[in-house]
Order: C-alpha cells, then sequence, then structure tokens
C-alpha cells in the first residue's frame, strides 16, 4: 500500500460520512428559521464540509500520484498489526449495537489483553471489568450520559 491508495480511501471514507451527515440533515428543517437555525443547519453545513475536504483531498492526491505512488505507508508485518488490533475494534463497535457498549467493550479487552498482549486470562479479566465498570460510573453517574445499552444491562436494571 502507497501513500496514493491511503489518501484516496481516507478522502472517499470522509466523503461518505460527510454525505451521510448531510443526508441526515435533509430529514431535518436545515435552514434559517425566525428563531435561529433550525436543527439540521450545523450537521448539513459540516457534512459538506467534509465533503469538500475530501474532494480537495482527492484532487491533491490525484494531481501528486507520481510522487505518492513512490511513498510506502508500510510492510506486510506492518499491515498485519495494525489490522490485529483495527479489525476487533471494528467487530467491537458492530458487537455493541447487539450487546451494548460496555459488555462489547470488556470482550474486547478480554480478547484483545489476551491473546495479542499475552498476559494471563484473570489479568485480561481485571482489565476488563475494571474499565467498563469505571466508565459506566464516570458516564453514567457522574457525567449522567447515557451510552449504548445491550440486552444484559438493561435485564441488570442499568438502562
Amino acid at each position: 500500500m502507497t501513500r496514493y491508495h491511503l489518501e484516496l480511501v481516507f478522502a472517499a471514507v470522509v466523503f461518505l460520512v460527510g454525505a451521510i451527515g448531510v443526508y441526515g440533515a435533509t430529514a431535518l428543517d436545515f435552514g434559517w428559521g425566525a428563531d435561529g437555525p433550525q436543527a439540521g443547519f450545523f450537521p448539513f453545513r459540516v457534512g459538506l464540509i467534509l465533503m469538500a475536504a475530501s474532494a480537495l483531498v482527492m484532487a491533491q492526491a490525484v494531481a501528486s500520484r507520481g510522487s505518492l505512488r513512490r511513498i510506502p505507508v508500510t510492510d506486510h508485518e506492518g499491515m498485519k498489526r495494525v489490522l490485529g488490533f483495527g479489525l476487533p475494534i471494528i467487530a467491537m463497535v458492530a458487537l455493541a449495537q447487539w450487546t451494548g457498549l460496555y459488555v462489547a467493550m470488556a470482550l474486547y479487552l478480554f480478547f484483545t489483553i489476551c491473546f495479542r498482549g499475552k498476559r494471563p486470562w484473570h489479568v485480561a479479566l481485571g482489565v476488563a471489568l475494571g474499565v467498563s465498570i469505571a466508565t459506566f460510573l464516570i458516564f453514567e453517574i457522574w457525567f449522567q450520559v447515557p451510552l449504548l445499552k445491550g440486552p444484559l444491562e438493561i435485564m441488570l436494571g442499568l438502562g
């Protein structure tokens, strides 16, 4: 993978995020009302800015493709390490949709510490539960900001 490919992929992802934001904002009023900006005003404009910035990055990458193709981003071994941590994080985000954030976080930490970090299972379990409980206390109790709950948290009366 070269820097050129990385620039194009990143620009495409940012463009997609901006397009999703614009699409979501169109479901709301995104103009300026008598009482000020409507609910979709800022999301719509931020989405447009993201789309424009990513188009500029893509155009710049295409214009500089000759030099960017000579810059390697990582080798095969480095890519394996990046994917070794990146794919489990993506799996955690996907799993959180069904299990809730706290259970998904605990599972991610446990398996990452056990298998990637090669630590004993009881250390991994302690860290995973400790971080999940601390996150719950900080966000749910102290800041009173509810995070994504799954069936287990709801069953335990935490949601």
